[in-house]
């Protein structure tokens, strides 16, 4: 019998395909024993993931570099071009304003480009540090544009993010800066603003009076029983009874007045107590009569014609309660002394009296509420000048003088009718002549006359401002 023949099966799901000569090939080298000893074929292995990451290096081309881009390096990127976009913000809002002064805004983008300079060097320096601490060896440092969109490769985080941060106050404490500044520049424009005056307002307006007032004499009066002793008489008799030459008491004034009287002006009321007491004792025949000082005085600007006095001391106290408040007991002195009139016939200018407290509160502020408007408070001289002889201390109804005098040359007629001041001459002033002044060169009224402020001191001695 002849062997049976096992037919190998087919695998299920293998496809039946046409032998390929390599496949004859190799049924041809199984069926026939090779001549020579076969060749080993070198097994293949899969080399590590990690390891042929590691070695691998930067490829280059045609276009440039191409750096390999790491979590890291886009972190840091997008730090570089957040500084430099909080750079080109602060700048154009910088540019935006326009109240800022120019050496201002120089200082301000100078610190900005040095603070994107710092940022950008930081990056750097990190880069490299990074770098070396990874290659075991040292790199070249490269500064890096914070304006260009290349790519780093960052190491993970070293001690330079102490320098990012310091870097981060440094810009925070700057833009902190930026606002109080910018904060102070509107304060300064908004106060100028309220205090821009016009230029008719200011020729208009007179001087304002020095903040720092004379400090008012306490003084007393000093007389003779005799009607026949003079003022000189009465001098004589003051100076033996007091002798300030021993130094027991200060007088900083004295001087002779009408009707035989000697005023003595002292700096306090303890120095006139001591004054009043040796005159009692040693001044024989000699009377002493103390002076009260009178209280300052302010004028209200620009006031309707149509209030009464009453209606200027009720709209004052009811519109401006904030001033009110808070007085002494004595100071709530507030008295209409007299009215001015303006050119505008239903205006008036109105002086009054105001105790030292109350002066300078109004005067301080500037401007009060009276009725519908608001007006100039300033403060009155109470020096009195005559408009018919343009002498000072009486009034135009007390003036002996025929004629009216020109204050513009002191001639017998009005101003209106004085044919130097239509000519355009130069003013010369009547008071500064007589007293013999080598600069006449102003109207008798003008506040710069050296006679009128001379005046104006005497008149202010006698008025407490404090």
């Amino acid at each position: 019998m002849m062997p049976a023949i096992r037919t190998p099966t087919k695998q299920q799901g293998v496809i039946d395909q046409p032998p390929s000569p390599s496949n004859q090939i190799k049924k041809q080298e199984v069926t026939d024993p090779p001549s020579t000893p076969p060749k080993q074929v070198k097994k293949l292995t899969r080399r590590s993931l990690e390891k042929w990451e590691g070695t691998a290096t930067d490829s280059t081309s045609t276009k440039g570099e191409v750096l390999v881009i790491s979590p890291g390096a886009i972190t840091k990127k997008s730090r570089v071009r957040e500084a430099a976009a909080l750079a080109t913000r602060a700048k154009t809002a910088l540019g935006l304003s326009r109240n800022l002064k120019t050496e201002v805004k120089d200082t301000v983008l100078d610190l900005l480009d040095r603070l994107k300079k710092l940022v950008a060097d930081s990056e750097a320096d990190l880069q490299a540090e990074r770098a070396r601490k990874g290659n075991g060896g040292p790199v070249s440092d490269a500064p890096v544009n914070i304006t260009t969109d290349a790519t780093f490769t960052v190491p993970p985080d070293s001690g330079m993010s102490k320098k990012l941060e310091e870097h981060s106050r440094l810009l925070l404490e700057n833009n902190e800066r930026m606002k109080v500044l910018q904060e102070q520049l509107v304060k300064c424009s908004q106060a100028a603003e309220v205090q821009q005056r016009s230029y008719a307002n200011v020729v208009a307006s007179k001087p304002q009076q020095p903040a720092s007032r004379p400090a008012a004499l306490h003084s007393v009066v000093v007389t003779s029983e005799n009607d026949e002793e003079t003022a000189d008489e009465v001098l004589g008799k003051v100076r033996q009874a007091i002798d300030a030459k021993e130094g027991w008491v200060k007088v900083d004034r004295v001087r002779k007045a009408k009707d035989r009287k000697v005023i003595m002006g002292f700096g306090t009321v303890e120095e006139r107590k001591k004054a009043q007491d040796r005159l009692a004792k040693k001044g024989s025949g000699l009377v002493v009569e103390e002076v009260k000082n009178r209280d300052p005085l302010l004028v209200l600007r620009g006031v309707l014609a149509v209030n009464t006095d009453g209606d200027v001391i009720k709209a004052l106290r009811n519109q401006n309660r904030d001033l009110f408040n808070n007085l002494g007991p004595g100071e709530d002195r507030l008295l209409v002394k007299y009215r001015r009139r303006t050119r505008n016939p239903h205006l008036v200018n109105v002086v009054l009296s105001a105790s030292p407290t109350l002066w300078a509160r109004i005067t301080g502020v500037g401007s009060v509420h009276v009725d519908l408007m608001r007006v100039r408070a300033e403060d009155q001289s109470p020096l009195v000048q005559c408009t018919r002889c343009l002498g000072y201390g009486h009034g135009r109804k007390y003036c002996k003088d025929p004629a009216d005098l020109c204050s513009h040359c002191g001639g017998p007629h009005l101003k209106a009718k004085c044919t130097d001041w239509l000519a355009g001459s130069p003013p010369s002033c009547r008071n500064c002549r007589r007293a013999k002044f080598d600069n006449i060169e102003h109207n008798a009224f003008s506040d710069d006359c050296p006679v009128r402020r001379r005046w104006d001191d005497l008149a202010r001695s006698t008025v407490a401002y404090c």
